[in-house]
This record gives C-alpha cells, sequence and structure tokens, in this order.
C-alpha cells in the first residue's frame, strides 16, 4: 500500500485521527531537529523546540491550506521559534557541539561549493573538521547561517526556502552566495583551491 501524502495525512488529522499525526512526526522529526539546531546549535534546546513544533502543528492543524507543502509550512513554525529561542538565550547562550548529533545534521562535504576540493589528508582528520565546522557555522551572521542550514543541510530548494523565510529567491542567493564565502575563508585550512568560486546555481 502506497505512503498517504501530506495532504491525506493534514485531511486525517483535522478529522480527529492520531494515527495520522504520529505519521507526520516520524515522517518530519528528523529534518525539523535538523533545521532548529541549524539555528540554535544546542542538541537539548533543539529537542525541546522540536517538540513544541509539534505540538504547534496539531494546536493549528485547522489552520494549513491544502494545496501548500506541508513541510514548509511546518518549517516556517519551526524557524520562527528556533529563533526566537536564540535571541532570547544568544547573551549568555553556551554552544554544545555533540560529535554524534553533528555527524547525523553536519555533513562537512556538504556546505562546501561543489567548485571546491576537500584536502584529503585534513578531510580525514574527521572530528576536528566537524568541530571547526560548528565553530564556522556559528561565526556566520544569524540570517546566513540559516540560509545554510535549509539549503545545505537540510537540502531546500531556493523556492521552498523563500517561501520559508518570506522572502525573495534573489534574496536567498545572494545570503547564500556571502554565507559560502565567509565559511570558505573560515575553512580555508581544509579547502585545496586557492581561488573561491562563484555560488552554484
Amino acid at each position: 500500500m502506497d505512503a498517504l501524502s501530506d495532504e491525506q495525512l493534514v485531511l486525517k488529522i483535522q478529522a480527529g485521527d492520531r494515527s495520522a499525526f504520529e505519521q507526520i512526526y516520524w515522517r518530519y522529526k528528523d529534518r525539523i531537529i535538523g533545521v532548529v539546531y541549524g539555528v540554535v546549535h544546542n542538541r537539548q534546546d533543539a529537542l525541546e523546540i522540536c517538540q513544541e513544533v509539534f505540538v504547534r502543528i496539531y494546536k493549528n492543524i485547522d489552520k494549513y491550506q491544502p494545496g501548500t507543502r506541508f513541510f514548509t509550512w511546518a518549517y516556517r513554525i519551526a524557524y520562527n521559534l528556533a529563533v526566537d529561542k536564540y535571541r532570547r538565550k544568544k547573551t549568555a547562550r553556551e554552544v554544545e557541539f555533540d560529535n554524534d548529533y553533528q555527524k547525523n545534521f553536519s555533513r562537512p562535504e556538504a556546505v562546501l561549493p561543489p567548485s571546491l576540493g576537500i584536502n584529503p589528508e585534513r578531510a580525514c582528520e574527521c572530528a576536528e573538521l566537524r568541530i571547526k565546522l560548528s565553530a564556522a557555522l556559528e561565526a556566520l551572521p544569524e540570517k546566513q547561517r540559516t540560509i545554510i542550514t535549509l539549503r545545505e543541510i537540510d537540502g531546500l530548494s531556493y523556492e521552498e526556502i523563500a517561501s520559508v523565510l518570506d522572502i525573495q529567491i534573489g534574496t536567498v542567493m545572494s545570503r547564500l552566495h556571502y554565507a559560502r564565502l565567509r565559511l570558505q575563508s573560515n575553512l580555508r585550512s581544509y579547502i585545496d583551491c586557492e581561488d573561491i568560486g562563484p555560488d552554484e546555481k
């Protein structure tokens, strides 16, 4: 039997089907945690915010409009909660780095532009690279860090990112370009090329 689409599951949830909500939860839990972690950079906060995201989804499921991509709607809720949490804790926040969790949600090779290679000798130092990448991501301005997370780690298209953040596609591309440049600069010792290539379309 083919899996139900998001929209079919939402209709069942709106009709009071709890099992449909469980299916939506397991379908998107890890992706929601990933995008939240990309903003707050704290494992425990990401897990807690994920739970709050799904509570809000359940409470507001009647507001979902058929024809709208569910995960875009859900990601917008997740992003807004994550940013709110990050801003409230910004001055006193300690960034927690967890190797196992980071390995699941941050692929160092994915956030580097395809035009640049990874130095094999340095790439073998995986733990060190993940730590460097975590620090480089944390050093990005909030908006650029979010763009990198949504695009390179969570795999959203430019159109989907624009919808989640309620910005123009051109703005998405611009922020992504400058975020990549900053990462390249901060991770220079791990990159083979000397020249910084243009943003990939």
